[in-house]
C-alpha cells in the first residue's frame, strides 16, 4: 500500500508539471477540472444517496422509450467520433502507432480538425452517466456495481486528462477503440430495450469479452513507449495509463468469471 501511495504521488506530481494544451482547453468544460469534479460529485450523490431514497417508495419508472432514443443517439454519436478520430489520427501517414508525441505547437489543419471528435468524445463520457440514472429509475440497483461507477469515473478523468494535457498523442487509441466498443454496446442496449425476440445472452457475453480485449490491446499499445520512448512521452502519464488498463482487466475479468465461468459450473453441477 505504501508503494502504491508513493507511485500515485509521483504521478500526481509529474502530471501537475505537464503543459496545458491551449489548442483545446479554450472550451470552459476543459479549461478547468472543476466542471468535471462538480458533475461527478453530483452524480455520486444522486446514485448513492438521493436517488435510492427518492425511489424507495416508488414503483420502477417506465423509461423504455427514452432509453431507445438515448441508445440511438449514442450509436450515431460514437460512430461519428470513431470515424473522425481515425480519420485525423491513424489514417494520417505522419501519425505513429508505435510512439506518437504530444506536440502542443502542432497547428496543422488535420490536427485541429481532430479536436472535434476529442470534444465530442469527452461529452459522451458525461452522457454515459445516464446509463446509471436509467438503472436507478428502473430500480436495477444490482447493475450499479463498483465496476460500473469506477469505470465511469475513470473514463471522465482519463478523457479530461487526455484532452487537456495529451491531445493528439499516443493515448489517442483509447478513444478510438472505446468509441467503437460503445457503438456495439449501445446497439446491444437498443436491442434489449426494444425487446427483440432473440436470445441476447450470448451477445452480452461477447460484449464483456470485447471489453476485456479492449483493455488488453490498450495495455500492450500503451506500454510501447516504455520500451522505446522515441517520441519523448511523459513516462508517468504512460505508467498511469498502463496501470489503469491492468486494473480494468482485473475488474472485468472478475466480472466475466463470476457471470459466465462460475455460473456455467454451477449449472453443470445442478
Amino acid at each position: 500500500m505504501e508503494f502504491l501511495g508513493l507511485f500515485y504521488q509521483n504521478i500526481q506530481s509529474a502530471l501537475s508539471t505537464l503543459q496545458i494544451d491551449k489548442r483545446i482547453t479554450t472550451n470552459p468544460m476543459l479549461g478547468s477540472p472543476m466542471f468535471m469534479v462538480l458533475i461527478f460529485a453530483t452524480y455520486l450523490f444522486i446514485v448513492r444517496k438521493w436517488g435510492p431514497k427518492f425511489m424507495e417508495d416508488r414503483k420502477p419508472f417506465k423509461v423504455e422509450g427514452l432509453m431507445k432514443l438515448y441508445n440511438v443517439m449514442q450509436i450515431i454519436l460514437n460512430a461519428f467520433i470513431f470515424y473522425e478520430a481515425v480519420r485525423y489520427s491513424y489514417w494520417r501517414s505522419d501519425f505513429s502507432f508505435k510512439c506518437q508525441a504530444h506536440d502542443p505547437t502542432d497547428m496543422s489543419l488535420e490536427t485541429i480538425k481532430g479536436t472535434r471528435p476529442a470534444y465530442l468524445y469527452y461529452l459522451t463520457k458525461y452522457l454515459d452517466l445516464f446509463d446509471t440514472i436509467f438503472f436507478l429509475l428502473r430500480k436495477k440497483y444490482n447493475q450499479i456495481s463498483f465496476l460500473h461507477v469506477y469505470h465511469h469515473a475513470l473514463m471522465i478523468l482519463g478523457t479530461h486528462l487526455y484532452v487537456s494535457k495529451a491531445f493528439g498523442s499516443h493515448l489517442t487509441l483509447i478513444g478510438v477503440i472505446n468509441s467503437f466498443i460503445h457503438v456495439v454496446m449501445y446497439t446491444y442496449y437498443l436491442a434489449a430495450a426494444m425487446k427483440i425476440n432473440i436470445d441476447l445472452k450470448p451477445w452480452k457475453k461477447t460484449m464483456t469479452t470485447m471489453q476485456l480485449i479492449q483493455f488488453v490491446v490498450l495495455l500492450i499499445h500503451q506500454s510501447l513507449p516504455l520500451i522505446d520512448n522515441s517520441c519523448n512521452l511523459n513516462k508517468w502519464l504512460v505508467l498511469l495509463s498502463t496501470t489503469q488498463c491492468v486494473f480494468m482487466i482485473i475488474l472485468f475479468g472478475n466480472f466475466y468469471y463470476h457471470s459466465y465461468i462460475r455460473t456455467d459450473k454451477k449449472k453443470k453441477l445442478t
